[in-house]
């Protein structure tokens, strides 16, 4: 079949993961946000696009390609990736965003760009894995995949480093609050990223077991 659940899928979420970025950075507007693909949120996003149309095409190519594209390890920390997105953004930043910006947040909160990036894409990409992907994933994925979230500080740290103390306006040091090492000091900077890490472990092993499970039918 040319139209497989599989390769109409991919084609959705690439398009609209490229929508959601395209409008984030300000494109429609004719200007550019600064900062905008500092956010880890934009990167999985953009990540996800270019992973979806290799699978879109691998579709098509067959062989090798596909094999590679869609090897149960890979496919299992990039829908990780892109669904930490969701959940962070929903259980810890919302809550944040609506104590600090009070009636302005329900406008932004309901923006297409919003809604696309943090919900659509990382949801149907999460749906995806569960109808498409192949769930003989090794255990050792559950730890490999933090490679991600790691590369993701390291980037951020060399980022902060490199913009110094004071960086230009509109443009933030740190993407994300938690991160801030000037704010809170080597202890608690310490203390926020193993328990960032923590979470990640944990969710890498709720996807493991629900690959369990699905290979136990």
């Amino acid at each position: 079949m040319i139209f497989t659940i599989e390769r109409v899928s991919s084609i959705v979420i690439a398009v609209l993961a490229f929508v959601g970025l395209f409008m984030q950075a300000g494109f429609h507007k004719g200007k550019y946000y600064l900062g905008t693909f500092s956010y880890y949120t934009n990167l999985s996003n953009l990540f996800t696009m270019v992973y979806q149309a290799l699978i879109f095409v691998g579709g098509f190519v067959g062989g090798g390609f596909y094999e590679g594209v869609t090897g149960a390890a890979l496919r299992f920390s990039l829908t990780l990736m892109i669904w930490v997105t969701h959940l962070v953004y929903h259980f810890l930043l919302v809550p944040d965003f609506k104590k600090r910006k009070g009636p302005d947040f329900a406008r932004e909160w309901r923006q297409f760009e919003n809604l696309d990036v943090h919900y659509a894409v990382p949801l149907l990409a999460l749906l995806q894995w569960l109808v498409c992907a192949d769930k003989a994933v090794p255990w050792w994925a559950t730890l490999a995949w933090l490679v991600i979230p790691l590369c993701y500080l390291a980037f951020a740290m060399i980022r902060a480093w490199i913009l110094g103390p004071n960086p230009k306006s509109g443009v933030y040091r740190y993407p994300y609050t938690f991160m801030d090492l000037d704010e809170f000091g080597i202890k608690v900077w310490t203390r926020n990223i193993l328990m960032a890490f923590g979470f990640y472990v944990v969710l890498g092993l709720v996807l493991y077991g629900v690959s369990w499970i699905f290979r136990s039918f």
